[in-house]
């Protein structure tokens, strides 16, 4: 999958300096052009016209703290900048002021991203992050591109890393193993394919047959992933698994236990009233996966 631009959002902190992590060793495997997108606070360029002369002293006083403020962030926005030139990557800075996902967004769109690095959102606990989504979760719902988001543990170095792959037959799925393939081969990392087959009723009150049905579905479901390492283009040594549980705790749970360094799965961009209600594999994999997780468009 060529990458050619790559959209980081980054708050400047500690969760924008993750993003920045992931998308510097993602531009150099593939000499994609960085896009350092920072939002600012609102107010700036807002008039207040409207306001009691009392009160007009006080609103050029917050303007003027805004603007220190921006200034700062267009500053430390230069040093990211110069610092990716200084590791011979090609990097361009956007400071706007706005919500931070309209933002990241916006910016995608008019430069014709192919990727977008956000941080870690497990920083979002707030009640109206739970019930609207941290700005990762917004991003990726949104995007006209696939997300990566550094959840998790992080390497230095991906080089030789391990990718767990959530496969689903469905068409965001088979895109997930094409961009494991092309990720893989660049930094010459390793694809594990895992299938789930979700259970029809909680654990406590499994059916007593099962065991049974779940041999049949695995029978299925294990020549279908041999045969995508074949027909896609993977390595020989790309290895299988057809599990069952819950489709997001499973993957993550699986990620864990193969000590992968990345999780790849497919992204519908569903409404996030709708993965409330029906729960969303990749939802969950961007609250609880224990490594950085590619959600992927077709």
């Amino acid at each position: 999958m060529p990458i050619k631009t790559i959209v980081v959002g980054t708050d400047l902190g500690e969760s924008g300096h993750r993003a920045m992590r992931l998308a510097i060793a993602t531009a150099r495997a593939t000499s994609a052009t960085l896009w350092l997108v920072h939002a600012s606070e609102m107010g700036l360029e807002h008039q207040w016209s409207d306001l009691p002369v009392g009160a007009r002293s006080a609103a050029q006083a917050l303007r003027e703290r805004l603007k220190g403020r921006f200034e700062n962030s267009l500053q430390e926005l230069e040093r990211e900048r110069k610092a990716c030139e200084d590791l011979g990557l090609s990097c361009q800075t956007s400071c706007e002021e706005g919500r931070p996902w309209e933002t990241i967004l916006r910016t995608a769109v008019s430069v014709n991203a192919d990727l977008i690095a956000v941080g870690d959102p497990v920083g979002a606990i707030g009640l109206p992050e739970r019930l609207l989504g941290s700005t990762a979760e917004r991003v990726v719902r949104q995007a006209p591109c696939s997300v990566l988001v550094s959840c998790g543990r992080l390497r230095a170095d991906y080089s030789g890393a391990r990718i767990a792959v959530g496969v689903d037959f469905s068409s965001h799925g088979l895109e997930a193993v094409r961009w494991a393939r092309d990720v893989a081969s660049a930094i010459d990392g390793e694809v594990s394919l895992l299938h789930v087959v979700p259970h029809p009723i909680t654990e406590s009150r499994m059916p007593t047959e099962w065991p049974r049905v779940l041999e049949g579905l695995a029978s299925t479901a294990r020549p279908r992933l041999e045969q995508l390492v074949v027909s896609e283009g993977l390595k020989p040594s790309t290895t299988v698994q057809v599990l069952d549980g819950s489709i997001g705790k499973t993957i993550c749970n699986a990620a864990a236990s193969i000590n992968a360094d990345l999780v790849f799965v497919g992204c519908r961009g569903q409404g996030r009233l709708r993965g409330m209600m029906l729960g969303s594999a990749s939802q969950y994999c961007l609250r609880y996966s224990p490594v950085p997780v590619l959600a992927v468009r077709p």
